[in-house]
């Protein structure tokens, strides 16, 4: 099997695999991680500044990777234009330095927030693998069985009881609505990722089981939409503390208009760095 070997810089393995924008990926070594991506298996290990990476599927597996991991995107630049923002901004880059937003297949992460309303990481990883379990094409790499996240083909004749035993609890309904919409033809994803933001959300939003913080996580890891600010808990705690002196009245929306305004096309990412530091305790 074949070793691929990618020359990077401002990439952090650990934190963008880390800091909860996907659910399909396990460390099994310190800075070698295995996960499933749409059509194969990659396992990727950093040693500084080089990437290391085998998969069971080596055609076009140096654009897979460089897609994924936004690796043609200057993330050096982006640094360096977002520590501008603030002083707050700057401290939680410095801890978080190479944590880039991973380019996800958009039906894989539609059910896949579906799954995380209301929920947590470990959970969530459990269901999403469970379904890939029943539901998707065996794979293998080093001996090893994995399974890839079905296709809305796949799931077609999946009844909600079958969505529940995967463990996603009262959001069955909500897998079955949206993978029956896909199958007939009313839901159509390739299309709606062409629609201006606004109007993506407003049609994401019409999916049964999503609400604005899915949606928001749907546009900013899966349809490229870099100015999103997906506002959970965590950030809302740490945007109320950062700059709104701790005032409990402050709503989702203020926060929202807070961001918009003052990290602009950068919100996702700046939006990520705030995440996985307040979760880590760094800042």
């Amino acid at each position: 099997m074949k070793e691929l070997k990618l020359d990077v810089s401002y990439f952090n393995l650990k934190y963008t695999l880390e800091c909860g924008q996907c659910f399909r990926w396990k460390e099994i070594e310190p800075n070698t991680y295995i996960g499933v991506i749409k059509d194969r298996v990659l396992k990727v290990r950093q040693d500084g500044n080089t990437l290391y990476i085998i998969s069971n599927k080596e055609e076009n597996l140096e654009e897979v990777v460089r897609k994924y991991f936004g690796l043609d995107k200057d993330y050096e630049a982006i640094e360096k234009r977002i520590i501008l923002s603030d002083e707050k901004v700057k401290e939680a880059v410095s801890h978080t330095s190479g944590l880039r937003h991973l380019n996800q297949d958009f039906f894989e992460t539609l059910i896949s927030y579906i799954i995380s309303a209301n929920n947590n990481i470990p959970r969530i990883s459990k269901s999403v693998n469970e379904i890939s379990r029943r539901y998707g094409t065996k794979v293998s790499l080093d001996n090893q069985e994995y399974y890839l996240f079905p296709t809305a083909k796949q799931l077609k004749d999946v009844t909600v009881d079958e969505y529940r035993d995967c463990g996603v609890g009262f959001r069955d309904k909500y897998i079955y609505d949206t993978v029956k919409r896909i199958n007939d033809g009313t839901l159509n994803l390739e299309e709606i990722n062409k629609l201006e933001t606004p109007i993506l959300r407003k049609e994401l939003l019409n999916i049964m089981g999503v609400g604005p913080k899915v949606a928001d996580c749907i546009m900013l890891f899966s349809c490229g939409r870099q100015e999103i600010f997906p506002i959970d808990v965590w950030v809302e705690r740490i945007m109320k503390r950062l700059y709104f002196n701790n005032d409990e009245k402050t709503t989702k929306k203020q926060i929202a208009e807070y961001a918009d305004k003052h990290f602009g096309k950068d919100g996702g990412i700046i939006q990520q760095h705030l995440f996985y530091n307040v979760r880590e305790g760094t800042i």
